[in-house]
């Protein structure tokens, strides 16, 4: 009968000696683990740090920028009337982005519709449609849900497999009168 020393050390050696020593985080050492997860927090302090240096400053939902040739002071009369919004931020068509009317689709990909007091209705530029903003949001949660939910799935499949192969070893030993 072997001890529980010698019984570790066996199965120690059937794990390293596995054609799947490199596809099964069973077999990594503590120190490989610890390893892994310190250079996952540290990936993702970089990607922190990185999205930090690149997204803009701005958090409102809209920025009004005047930087275009073509926009007259007509349709800059949002800066200096009184105005109400007509539309929330919409995205310009193709159709509008290869004519330039409104011409403030000739240099932006959404539009707003605003009506001044004096001048009337004009279109401003936008930066963020909330609508479409929210839809990729919920796309996305979609998606990664599906994804956790096949993870999860391949987790518990993965369970089921070793929690076999380990009762067929228990059984070999029990056989095998160990």
């Amino acid at each position: 009968m072997s001890t529980p020393e010698e019984a570790e050390q066996l199965l120690g050696e059937a794990v390293i000696s596995s054609p799947y020593l490199f596809s099964m985080i069973e077999s990594c050492s503590k120190k490989r683990m610890v390893f892994a997860i310190v250079c996952l927090i540290g990936l993702s302090i970089l990607v922190l740090i990185v999205e930090n240096k690149l997204a803009p400053n701005d958090t409102r939902p809209h920025t009004h920028t005047t930087q275009h040739p073509n926009i007259t002071q007509r349709e800059l009369c949002w800066m200096r009337e009184e105005m109400e919004e007509l539309e929330e931020c919409q995205p310009c068509t193709n159709l509008e982005i290869k004519s330039g009317s409104p011409a403030v689709c000739a240099s932006a990909s959404y539009r707003q519709k605003v009506k001044c007091m004096k001048t009337g209705e004009v279109f401003r530029k936008c930066d963020r449609v909330v609508w479409l903003e929210e839809r990729h949001f919920w796309t996305f949660e979609a998606v990664m849900g599906a994804v956790g939910f096949v993870a999860g799935l391949a987790t518990m499949a993965r369970q089921k497999i070793l929690d076999h192969r380990v009762v067929q070893r228990i059984q070999r030993q029990v056989a095998a009168g160990v």
